[in-house]
């Protein structure tokens, strides 16, 4: 009997054989290894679960295939510089090993001493290990990164999730100093829109502030139908049906996908949509409701209240109308409400109506 392997996954980061190429990873890669480019920091941006780690996931493999490459995938959280430097120490042409050298001095020490006392004459000898308290962690990160780089070697810094923290400050400021000086030095990072905004009121991060941001935003409906209908092996009319629940939204692509693949024989499309619920609601939603101020709640119940999502329904449903525009601008960089139409305000999320409306008042 033949075990079937599910062709979709639920793991951050990895999209497997489900993977829906939406041109992004592909353009960052072309423009790091072109030496007419001038593009050395990429930022990538979306709501949780829209695929930001997949597309820095297929950056950071790709490139690390490639020769001349050095790719160091950094953690979030954690001290980044200290593990950057230790990173680059393992390489073979980076000398990291401390050589002791000892010094050797006669002098005359007068009065009582530990070990001597009287006038005498003794050898002091002194070690002292080469390098070490000696050089800033900036001045060895950037001495290795030249070393690489006369070495033929092109250094690539990835941080998935970036958060503000005093260590990634410190990192992107020394970041920002080699870039200066002319280091084949690269940068891609993803998070969500408001936790690498945060990074903005560093006045010597400009150029983090500046660099290149991609949004990553719906799936391709078609892409989407075509993807199931290869992949569960199923007429394009249910594949198309499928595509609707998922409505674009990349985890939930995922999740759907796999749970119709292992589904039973007399289940329906509709006999999977309380497991599905339950996946998105613990897995993602949960985390988005909870990162909301008060003022960004209400507007989104105050959507699902309305029949059109229209603006002036939305306003007359608020306690303040006024506060809207503040509000909808936060929820559009949220990547949560699309505003694409003008007057009117839609929400791209499959079944966050339904999570609205059990916890929403939580």
């Amino acid at each position: 009997m033949n075990t079937r392997i599910d062709p979709f996954t639920r793991t951050p980061g990895i999209a497997g054989k489900a993977y829906i190429d939406n041109g992004i990873a592909d353009e960052i890669i072309t423009n790091f290894c072109s030496d007419e480019s001038s593009k050395y920091v990429y930022k990538i941006t979306g709501l949780r679960g829209s695929g930001k780690s997949v597309e820095y996931g297929k950056v950071i493999r790709t490139l690390k295939e490639k020769k001349n490459w050095l790719v160091y995938p950094l953690s979030a959280s954690g001290d980044a510089v200290s593990t950057l430097i230790s990173k680059l120490s393992m390489e073979k042409f980076i000398d990291s090993k401390k050589t002791t050298s000892s010094i050797s001095s006669t002098t005359s020490v007068n009065g009582n001493a530990i070990v001597v006392s009287g006038n005498e004459s003794v050898n002091v000898s002194k070690s002292f290990t080469e390098n070490e308290h000696f050089y800033s962690d900036e001045a060895a990160l950037t001495h290795m990164i030249k070393l690489a780089n006369t070495k033929k070697y092109k250094v690539l810094i990835g941080i998935d999730d970036i958060s503000k923290t005093p260590e990634m400050v410190k990192l992107l400021s020394m970041i920002g100093s080699m870039l200066l000086e002319g280091l084949k030095l690269y940068l891609i990072v993803t998070g969500l829109s408001e936790n690498i905004e945060d990074f903005s009121t560093e006045k010597n991060l400009t150029f983090f502030k500046r660099a290149d941001e991609r949004e990553i935003t719906a799936l391709n409906k078609y892409d989407i139908a075509f993807m199931y209908e290869k992949l569960l092996k199923i007429e394009s009319t249910e594949a198309i049906k499928i595509q609707k629940v998922s409505m674009g939204y990349a985890y939930a692509y995922q999740v759907l996908g796999s749970l119709y693949f292992s589904k039973k024989k007399n289940e329906t499309l509709e006999d999977l949509i309380p497991a599905f619920e339950r996946i998105l609601f613990k897995d993602s939603y949960d985390l988005i409701w909870n990162s909301l101020t008060p003022g960004e709640k209400e507007i989104i119940r105050c959507i699902y209240k309305t029949d059109s999502g229209k603006a002036d329904d939305i306003k007359n449903l608020m306690k303040n109308p006024n506060s809207y525009p503040v509000f909808r601008n936060r929820l559009i960089n949220k990547h949560i409400v699309n505003g694409d139409t003008r007057g009117y305000l839609k929400i791209n999320l499959p079944r966050f109506d339904h999570f609205i409306e059990l916890w929403g008042d939580e």
